[in-house]
């Protein structure tokens, strides 16, 4: 498996980071998370043709999460794409997505592929779909609007990514996970809808995680420091801007 981070940054406006979006790859099957700024380019940099990407899943519908869709779409026009595509979101927000596809006016583009989309309830863990040899499953995250968090399963690997999220006792309660990809809009500072690197370390079993990764991190905060500090022995790092991970 492949973690690809096209983008790391939280809502806050930041002049290093991207909003966070990733792509998943497995056995040439490429889910993308979220869709942020200049998704083209940056699938393109990762050596993914528009054209193979074949599945999108919204964690939630926070305009930083998803406004990159219309030139992903666009850009899949242009390069004359066949191959459908498939989003998936929350059932809450099908009528969101439906009236957005509408006022783009996808119909008039002339795409010639489909896209189709699959709802699910964000309020239980549910599986949304099974393919090339992965799984991937969402669960409720803790956050201001409908938000799921994805468990993403291999023969080889478990990894759970939080989405926007408050320190979640789902994720507490798995025994073992391979990699966490966690949200950290802040070091230190409590937010009501979020989670810090401090309440990472200190809610989480570290023991049962062999590595955590942060995302959705916002520029200024002291997250060096607070690591230092924390001496997790390199346990917990940061998501860099267009790193490419290997599992």
């Amino acid at each position: 498996m492949n973690l690809h981070f096209l983008g790391t940054g939280s809502a806050y406006p930041g002049v290093e980071r991207d909003n966070t979006s990733i792509c998943i790859s497995y056995n040439g099957f490429h889910v993308l998370v979220d869709v942020s700024g200049n998704p083209c380019r940056k699938l393109k940099q990762f050596d993914i043709d528009l054209e193979e990407l074949d599945v999108i899943i919204f964690t939630h519908f926070h305009i930083d999460h998803i406004y990159g869709l219309p030139s992903l779409l666009w850009g899949m026009l242009l390069e004359n794409r066949h191959k459908p595509l498939t989003i998936y979101c929350d059932k809450r927000n099908k009528e969101k997505l439906d009236s957005w596809l509408d006022t783009m006016g996808i119909e008039e583009w002339g795409i010639k592929f489909s896209i189709h989309t699959r709802t699910f309830n964000g309020d239980r863990n549910e599986k949304l779909l099974t393919d090339s040899g992965m799984s991937i499953s969402c669960f409720p995250a803790l956050h201001s609007v409908p938000t799921v968090g994805l468990e993403i399963k291999t023969d080889q690997q478990l990894t759970v990514y939080s989405a926007d999220s408050k320190i979640n006792a789902h994720i507490q309660s798995y025994q073992h996970i391979d990699v966490l990809i966690h949200e950290a809009t802040t070091a230190k500072k409590h937010d009501p809808n979020h989670s810090s690197l401090t309440e990472i370390a200190e809610s989480y079993e570290l023991n049962a995680i062999d590595k955590v990764i942060l995302v959705h991190l916002s520029d200024h905060e002291p997250y060096d420091e607070e690591l230092t500090r924390l001496n997790t022995k390199g346990k917990i790092q940061k998501a860099e801007e267009m790193m490419s991970i290997k599992l």
